[in-house]
């Protein structure tokens, strides 16, 4: 297959035409790229962030807590209290007795600290934000894989399309190159008129095809620039593509997809939750201390009388009963546990089926881009055989027409077997999990 000089040379003079300098892309360039822009990338690793941001607010639960608060009260009408006849010793026949006790303004200030001593989902909670950084980190290398695909289709569309713009171009000046071998022969009056008017067709149809084959190219284009985040009317070129080898790339072991580690984490985070819910019905304990002051008085003196009060202690709580809920709980995470271990080795069997047929595929396009290169090469030597037979007189216009649309096919074959080779490598290269 040649180099795509030529469609280099019309896109960059179509370019400059409309004053735009058009952007060349090596596919590790254009991957790249978009990755780089690609939106649901960028959210991934957000999630990655908000992970860490988890794991963060878990350790903060080994600081101690400090909280202050405070209330100023006036007391409009202060409250009764009933002091039942006989209290204190005096005589039960009398009438309870009607007091009211305390001060028209209250104020109450309250430092309170508590620190736990004893958590016992801590630890569990910091390992399983540990798994959900991990299972989002995994996620991302995934998805990037993914797109990598996606980015390298569309790459590899442009390169398709840059090349039938190239064999377009080709075809439409070998159709003038025929039309100028029947005017000459018409003019010696060795060729009909129609046959004149048959090779201007070709001139025509060749014409029409090269146009589609532009707007075919500026499609793929589009789609690129859309895949990478580039505007839509940006001019790019794709870069040369080295030649194809006849190896194939080695296998890879089974455990490097992002699929199998990510299922994996999976698992390991139903396993903590199961241990956690065992963790939150074990008693915690927390120290406390509270230190607070207090102003009482009717004529809202508050530069006297005020009165502290501090304390400290221990604080526990556990659950007794809870209607059998930590056990429908476990049961039903334990069958989350059985649905992932199933969705592992489904997609272990999937992972091996995708190696196994992306092989073959490969090796079958590697063999027919052979036999179509081929091919090619001999269409051609029997086009410029036949052309010169045409043009001595010893062949018919219908006769070179044939043998010019069977390198028009050949011409065909051959670029859309390199594309299929090319598809077929970056999609061998997926399943192995690069």
């Amino acid at each position: 297959m040649k180099s795509p000089f030529f469609t280099i040379f019309l896109f960059l003079s179509v370019s400059l035409a409309f004053g735009q300098t058009p952007r060349v892309l090596s596919l590790e360039e254009a991957i790249a790229l978009g990755q780089g822009n690609n939106l649901d990338l960028k959210n991934q690793a957000l999630q990655i962030q908000l992970a860490q941001s988890e794991r963060n607010k878990v350790d903060a639960r080994r600081s101690p807590v400090v909280s202050a608060n405070g209330e100023l009260r006036s007391n409009l009408v202060l409250p009764t209290t009933i002091i039942p006849a006989g209290a204190f010793g005096g005589p039960a026949t009398g009438e309870d007795q009607k007091l009211r006790f305390g001060t028209t303004f209250n104020i109450t200030g309250a430092v309170n600290v508590s620190y736990s001593l004893i958590d016992p989902t801590l630890r569990t909670d910091q390992l399983r934000a540990d798994g959900q950084r991990v299972l989002q980190e995994a996620t991302l290398e995934k998805q990037k894989i993914n797109y990598r695909l996606t980015v390298a289709e569309a790459w590899y569309d442009v390169f398709l399309k840059q090349e039938q713009l190239k064999l377009a171009e080709e075809k439409f000046k070998r159709a003038e190159s025929l039309l100028q071998i029947s005017q000459n022969r018409f003019n010696a009056g060795a060729l009909l008129a129609s046959e004149v008017q048959r090779s201007q067709l070709e001139v025509d149809n060749n014409r029409a095809a090269r146009d589609q084959a532009q707007n075919s190219l500026d499609l793929s284009r589009q789609n690129l620039a859309y895949r990478v985040g580039l505007p839509l009317d940006t001019p790019l070129q794709v870069g040369d593509i080295p030649p194809p080898t006849a190896e194939l790339p080695s296998p890879a072991n089974i455990g490097q997809r992002w699929e199998i580690k990510e299922e994996q984490q999976r698992l390991a985070i139903n396993l903590l939750d199961q241990q956690r819910i065992k963790e939150q019905y074990r008693p915690n304990l927390s120290a406390i201390a509270n230190g607070s002051v207090q102003h009482l008085s009717n004529n809202f003196a508050v530069w006297e009388k005020w009165f502290p009060a501090v304390y400290v202690g221990l604080q526990t709580s556990f659950t007794l009963f809870d209607g059998n809920l930590r056990n429908k709980n476990l049961d039903v995470l334990k069958l989350q546990n059985q649905v992932s271990k199933q969705n592992l080795e489904r997609i272990q069997q999937d992972i091996n089926y995708e190696m196994a047929s992306t092989q073959t595929a490969l090796k079958n396009a590697q063999v027919q881009m052979q036999s179509a290169q081929q091919n090619l090469t001999t269409a051609r030597k029997i086009l410029e055989l036949e052309k010169e037979r045409y043009a001595g007189g010893d062949l018919l216009f219908s006769e070179l027409l044939n043998t010019e649309f069977s390198l028009r096919e050949a011409e065909n074959n051959s670029l859309n077997a390199w594309y299929n080779y090319l598809v077929a490598k970056i999609r061998w290269e997926k399943a192995l999990g690069r």
